[in-house]
């Protein structure tokens, strides 16, 4: 994922806030416009969001930004993955998991229901009210999930994901994050998977293993889900695309590399409640501040890459997605 929505910023803006850190200065350091986080669908770089969250850690001393009843240390979620490395299964894995959070916090809780088809992993806050725009809740779910995919070197694809909140007005990114049936309302926060994975093995070495936990668990937001869903597919094959300086290619093309008809894939799409054009817009605005933020070339050139005819129209299309002109975010983020 090359970009994050702003109301995940203002979330952990707000738990740095807690702690009586400057958030102004905390924005200005990671190069944030404070404009973006006013819009609803603000949308701020990846790798800003990684260093924004890492310089809240080191400054609260707390991987949970005032989001529990007590601190806890940068250093957890580190020192959990060296223990459960040294076991051998998934099963195993889940087991160890939950034993070592219930073992070290006393407000987070961890418990897994199993039936024939399906395991489930369930998170309990002890203090809810504290979890802002349920953030904490996402966050431990994603981690989780995302760190067995890693360590057993395999897509888990979820069966289902519930909530015990009602559906937020931020519904637009749970799809991304949790690309299969969403529930909310209901009795636990937990994410379920098929009982077939449990035996995978755990694959990675130590080496990979110091590796992966030099930006972890920050980064873990910005690793895609196991997704099949077409929507995700074609993403993947514009990145490809635009990577390989090959530009966007028509909706045509696309459905020949997938091997499916034209209008079939239309009605794929729109029952995922997605369309070409939404996807290419979004690839488009990912693009764009990708290349602000890392290369140096004219912003002319960019918008001509990305398919604009005309720098004042790539302007009106970026102001639209951030809030801010392509000019003013690329100043930021120097």
């Amino acid at each position: 994922m090359l970009t994050v929505p702003s109301h995940f910023v203002r979330a952990i803006i707000s738990g740095a806030e807690r702690y009586g850190i400057n958030s102004a200065e905390l924005l200005q350091e990671q190069a944030i416009s404070s404009k973006i986080l006013q819009e609803e669908d603000g949308i701020v770089h990846a790798m800003q969001f990684v260093s924004l969250l890492q310089r809240i850690w080191e400054t609260s001393q707390d991987e949970y930004i005032g989001m529990t009843q007590h601190r806890c240390i940068p250093g957890h979620f580190a020192l959990m993955v060296r223990y459960v490395c040294q076991f051998d299964s998934v099963e195993a894995l889940l087991t160890e998991i939950v034993r070592y959070v219930n073992t070290t916090r006393e407000d987070v809780s961890l418990s897994l229901s199993n039936n024939q088809q399906s395991i489930g992993l369930h998170i309990t806050l002890k203090n809810p009210e504290l979890d802002i725009e349920h953030y904490l809740i996402k966050f431990i779910m994603i981690t989780l999930h995302r760190f067995i995919c890693w360590i057993t070197g395999q897509r888990i694809i979820l069966d289902q994901v519930t909530f015990d909140y009602p559906r937020p007005s931020q519904y637009s990114t749970y799809p991304i994050l949790f690309p299969c049936s969403l529930n909310f309302e209901q009795d636990s926060n937990a994410f379920y998977f098929s009982n077939r994975y449990l035996s995978l093995p755990l694959v990675r070495d130590w080496p990979e293993i110091k590796e992966f936990l030099k930006n972890s668990p920050a980064d873990m937001l910005l690793i895609p889900g196991s997704d099949n869903r077409y929507g995700t597919r074609i993403k993947s094959h514009l990145l490809e695309q635009q990577r390989a300086g090959r530009g966007i290619p028509d909706f045509n093309a696309v459905a020949s590399e997938l091997c499916i008809s034209t209008p079939t894939l239309r009605r794929k799409l729109q029952a995922e409640n997605t369309s070409f054009q939404v996807i290419k817009d979004t690839i488009r605005r990912d693009l764009a501040i990708d290349k602000l933020v890392r290369e140096r070339l004219p912003i002319a050139s960019i918008g001509e890459q990305l398919g604009f005819i005309e720098p004042a129209s790539f302007t009106r299309a970026f102001k639209q997605w951030t809030g801010v002109s392509p000019g003013e975010y690329r100043l930021g983020a120097r």
